[in-house]
């Protein structure tokens, strides 16, 4: 990108946050808009193959799409779809679009292409989010934890040297006393982090007994939280918390109001997030479908993200009560039984002693689960843990062979994407 892209996507991120920032996402008027920007996506998805295969296999056209409904009848679009489409296109198109990748968690890499022009609504709603936390990102200042090749970019802007949009990147894979410390000196108003990252940056705190800075608004991002991560994060780093879901294919589409994380209000301005059950019809519980809806270039239309949804409807708009985070791995047993995180989530319910936990099986009889204790746990209270989490796993795996081994330690080290999996499957098919 040259400059003059930079000050054309920079001035345009000030407009769509001027813009956006005065929609009301809690007032069913919203989906007005959402149905006029739908109408004129589907119009520009059929002029690509990819797109106008779907159209033509659904037996459907444009104009049949007017609304989220209909767009639940439409086809899902795959990761390896997206992977096939636009692989061949990245070289030819070098320097004109913003190349974003994910972690590559689930395998290689997914790189998607996004214009100057999309990428400053994906910078506008993100600020949009940080404004209905009280912070202004003009003037206070933001600490995030980012891809390392963007950090090792550079230096601040002139704007930024002039204190506005002020910000601190730190690398994703940087450790627990790296990311204290940034916090720590910098004393952000507004900081946000992957769940891994923050419980890193917790554990290292509580060992070494640093006291952390509290920003005015911290966000956990991307990965699923426990009902015992959110309790550390309030007791370390205080009640200013939200949470905001999205994927690097689409950008972020929900947040919470910071305090409480139970009603995940949907960008339906620049989003879709449709819920469909079993038969691709709309549902209060299901996986998740996400479309963006500004992604005019190579759009990206009923996204199988691979997280599930539970939704409740109030005075005509649907909000989001829970989320079900993306699980790679599942504990499969010899009989072709499998099961995802749940039963371990609910076994260390109520644990305050567990900081962090993750589970690896070996083979279809063994399973061993790595725990981070606090430094202040009393002498013995790990065998009644161990105890109690095996007692509650027997209730719900019913597999008496299974040999669950515990593995206490200082740390549990990140993948390399910087993320840490619930569980990690080592079992060959």
């Amino acid at each position: 990108m040259n400059v003059f892209s930079k000050v054309y996507e920079n001035a345009l991120s000030f407009i769509h946050l001027f813009i956006l920032n005065s929609h009301d996402l809690c007032d069913e008027k919203i989906y007005k808009l959402q149905n006029k920007k739908l109408k004129k996506l589907m119009k520009r998805a059929y002029q690509i193959p990819l797109y106008r295969k779907k159209f033509e296999e659904a037996g459907l056209r444009p104009e049949d799409i007017t609304c989220r409904a209909d767009l639940a009848a439409f086809p899902v679009l795959t990761k390896q779809e997206i992977k096939d489409w636009l692989t061949p296109l990245l070289s030819d198109v070098s320097g004109k679009y913003h190349v974003f990748s994910t972690s590559g968690s689930t395998g290689t890499p997914l790189k998607v292409l996004v214009s100057p022009k999309e990428n400053s609504y994906l910078t506008a709603n993100w600020l949009r989010m940080a404004m209905k936390q009280g912070i202004n990102p003009f003037f206070q200042k933001t600490m995030a934890l980012k891809d390392p090749e963007l950090v090792a970019q550079g230096s601040d802007s002139i704007i930024q040297k002039l204190g506005i949009l002020r910000r601190r990147k730190l690398s994703f894979l940087a450790d627990g006393k790296e990311i204290a410390e940034g916090l720590n000196q910098y004393e952000p108003d507004f900081f946000y982090a992957h769940r891994t990252k923050l419980l890193q940056m917790i554990e290292y705190a509580q060992k070494n007994n640093v006291k952390l800075h509290h920003p005015a608004a911290y966000a956990v991002i991307s990965e699923m939280m426990l009902e015992n991560d959110e309790k550390l994060f309030r007791q370390n780093l205080g009640d200013n918390i939200f949470t905001s879901y999205g994927c690097m294919e689409t950008g972020a589409c929900t947040y919470t109001i910071k305090g409480d994380l139970t009603r995940h209000i949907i960008t339906n301005d620049t989003h879709i997030i449709n819920v469909v059950d079993a038969h691709s019809k709309l549902a209060e519980k299901g996986r998740m479908l996400l479309t963006n809806l500004n992604f005019l270039d190579f759009p990206i239309i009923n996204y199988d993200v691979g997280d599930d949804a539970e939704v409740f409807v109030e005075n005509g708009v649907e909000y989001i009560s829970q989320i079900h985070g993306r699980s790679n791995d599942w504990v499969e047993l010899e009989d072709g039984r499998k099961y995802d995180y749940h039963p371990f989530y609910r076994a260390f319910e109520g644990e305050d002693d567990v900081l962090h936990f993750r589970v690896i099986q070996e083979d279809y009889h063994k399973i061993i689960i790595q725990l981070v204790g606090r430094p202040a746990m009393q002498k013995g209270k790990q065998g009644v843990i161990e105890q109690h989490v095996i007692q509650q796993l027997n209730k719900v795996i019913e597999d008496y062979d299974m040999d669950y081994m515990f593995d206490w330690r200082n740390s549990i080290e990140p993948d390399q994407n910087g993320k840490t999996r619930f569980i990690v499957s080592q079992i060959k098919h």
